[in-house]
């Protein structure tokens, strides 16, 4: 019988195991007879438990030998790509980082180099048309060839700035991450309590295991039942 027919078989034990919750939500052990009820269910679990088991359990183990074997299968001859990658990529990555870099700056020197020559012309204007008024002609022709003069100098000395280095596919990207140098200096908001370190610790000691502090060691009982045979 298949999976789907075992659920959808109303009739058979099956439907128990679907409506169990329901059945058994409101349950209340206050007696005796109360708790061989309710204790008479909880094998009844065990026993559903170890049906499905015997149902289910072989086949999912082969699904996972598959699911392994197809994997194995598959790194094969992804392995190699990835490792590829891994080797391609920092190189890419700092060949655009460069390129970026050297870009930004000939544009900031661009800028500053078209802001001197701004400046350059402005004062010149500014004294050329101060001389002009005062009839100083010559001396006014002098300061604005000399501004220009100036101008072209700076234009001369301005680097190109490079077009952007282009990777089909490929973005640069920034990645934040981080080294830890010293444990013990790392604020208490960073750290993460080993809980099953904790767990372990307290299931082995028991009543020894004493005060933690920052933890409530909790006690609880439980039920291990087995199908009796």
């Amino acid at each position: 019988m298949s999976a789907i027919e075992i659920y959808e078989d109303d009739n058979s034990e099956n439907a128990l195991a679907l409506t169990i919750i329901d059945r058994n939500a409101d349950i209340t052990v206050f007696d005796q007879e109360s708790l061989t009820v309710a204790n008479g269910t909880l094998l009844d679990i065990k026993r559903l438990r170890a049906k499905f088991d015997d149902e289910f359990d072989l086949g999912i183990k082969q699904a996972f030998a598959h699911h392994r074997t197809l994997v194995a299968q598959k790194r094969k001859w992804t392995d190699p790509l990835d490792e590829a990658e891994r080797i391609l990529k920092p190189k890419i990555a700092a060949y655009l980082d460069e390129q970026d870099r050297i870009r930004l700056e000939a544009e900031r020197a661009a800028q500053l180099a078209k802001e001197a020559a701004a400046k350059e012309a402005e004062d010149a204007a500014d004294v050329a048309h101060e001389l002009i008024q005062n009839g100083e002609l010559d001396e006014a022709k002098a300061i604005v060839d000399m501004a220009a003069e100036n101008i072209d100098k700076l234009k001369a000395e301005t680097p190109i700035v490079p077009a952007r280095a282009v990777a089909e596919g490929a973005t640069l990207k920034t990645i934040w991450d981080f080294e830890i140098i010293d444990e013990n200096l790392v604020p208490r908001k960073f750290l993460k309590v080993d809980e099953v370190k904790l767990r372990r610790y307290i299931q082995n000691m028991k009543e020894q295991a004493g005060e933690i502090p920052g933890v409530r060691i909790i006690r609880r009982k439980t039920i291990a039942s087995k199908i009796g045979g």
